[in-house]
């Protein structure tokens, strides 16, 4: 039977529930060092760049990607998903990292959405051929063979440029000067980009300058957009919060906020899983407001990973990733990701027209969902109930 004693057809389900749950252990590691901030990362690109090194970790280094990245205890069936390749025509990890990323990545009309997974490689190591199919196979990533020892400014500007065109001009400079020296032998690079039109717009003349409440004694001017509409929403009553959705052009793609009155973060997957859950939302008439911003947010990946217990890859004497290269040494140097948001009255910038269905204004109760205090949002793949993004927004 399945491990996750649920229908193996249904094993996106599990990836899903595994990469909710490292999502909010990674929000709980950054909020430690991001108290009062913004904070805005990827956690479906972080599991599906941690699944290529899985690829070709081993013992300990194996272990400790497996039960925090991918939310695994190993050892009972650990046979079953990573003892080889050849059980991933059963559906193992890797497979369904594999279907995932196809359906994400699918071009959908209003939204695009690229998740660029690539490794680049000292060019003297010599890298296991199997491993480079199975990266490329899986997670649609190269790995690039490229000459850090000598020219490491030069192996920066590469890795930079390759960022920047996959993410459409909207990355740049993802690697400082001085970041990467003659030491690195593999850099990780995960960029994410997410453009998405809202099913009903916000219309740009009811765009109004108003006050964000930052905490008690601090407020900011933002600019707010307004609609009123039928949306899907919950109101919670322990901690008191009130959670809408607000669907993307053909509706595969949502964004939910979860607008609490006071920001705390004891988030587990349980909670935030029944809040956001289907049962829970109710169609409702709503005004709502919510605040134009963008965000870009880079985070070197080794410090918040060590804390979470992902210690051995990041360290020379222990990282065994003897399934990538037969040379000693090997341990990724760096790990970085670099996500971008935009939120306006279209969605976000994507041009063109559509129609909006009529809805009937005679209705006897409006509610009210006004996001002018710090709140907590994620984008959402609905087919397979997805995180692709989360993040807070409290300063702006």
């Amino acid at each position: 039977g399945c491990i996750y004693n649920c229908d193996c057809s249904t094993t996106m389900c599990s990836l899903s529930t595994a990469n909710a749950k490292f999502c909010l252990d990674f929000f709980r590691e950054l909020n430690k060092i991001k108290r009062n901030e913004n904070i805005f990362f990827s956690p479906l690109s972080l599991s599906a760049a941690f699944g290529m090194v899985v690829l070709g970790a081993r013992g300990n280094t194996l272990k400790q990607i497996e039960e925090v990245a991918l939310h695994r205890k190993v050892q009972a069936y650990h046979d079953l998903l990573f003892s080889c390749l050849k059980c991933e025509e059963a559906g193992g990890v890797h497979s369904q990292f594999q279907s995932l990323l196809a359906a994400v990545s699918e071009p959908r009309p209003g939204c695009s959405l690229t998740i660029a997974n690539r490794l680049f490689g000292e060019i003297t190591y010599p890298f296991f051929q199997q491993y480079l199919d199975s990266t490329k196979k899986f997670y649609r990533a190269e790995l690039e063979a490229v000459n850090f020892k000598c020219t490491e400014e030069e192996a920066r500007e590469k890795i930079n440029f390759w960022v920047e065109n996959e993410t459409k001009g909207k990355i740049k400079d993802l690697f400082a000067t001085g970041f990467i020296d003659p030491s690195t032998v593999l850099v990780l690079v995960n960029a994410i980009y997410f453009k998405g039109k809202w099913a009903v717009e916000f219309k740009k003349e009811d765009t109004k300058e108003t006050y964000f409440q930052l905490n008690k004694n601090e407020k900011r001017t933002v600019q707010m957009m307004f609609q009123e509409g039928y949306f899907n929403m919950a109101f919670i009553e322990e901690p008191k919060m009130k959670v809408i959705e607000l669907p993307y052009f053909n509706n595969e793609l949502s964004m939910l906020i979860l607008l609490p009155e006071v920001l705390e973060c004891a988030l587990t997957y349980e909670k935030l899983a029944g809040w956001t859950s289907s049962d829970r939302m109710q169609q409702l008439r709503v005004k709502v407001y919510l605040p134009q911003f963008k965000m870009e947010e880079s985070y070197v990946l080794n410090t918040a990973l060590q804390e979470m217990g992902v210690m051995n890859v990041f360290d020379w004497g222990k990282a065994d990733l003897s399934g990538i290269s037969t040379k000693n040494g090997l341990a990724v140097s760096k790990a970085i990701q670099k996500s971008f948001v935009e939120v306006n009255e279209e969605g976000t910038e994507a041009v063109g027209t559509m129609g909006l269905a009529a809805v009937p204004l005679c209705h006897p109760v409006s509610y009210e969902f006004k996001a002018d205090h710090p709140f907590l949002f994620f984008i959402r793949y609905n087919t397979t109930n997805t995180i692709l993004f989360f993040g807070r927004y409290c300063s702006p």
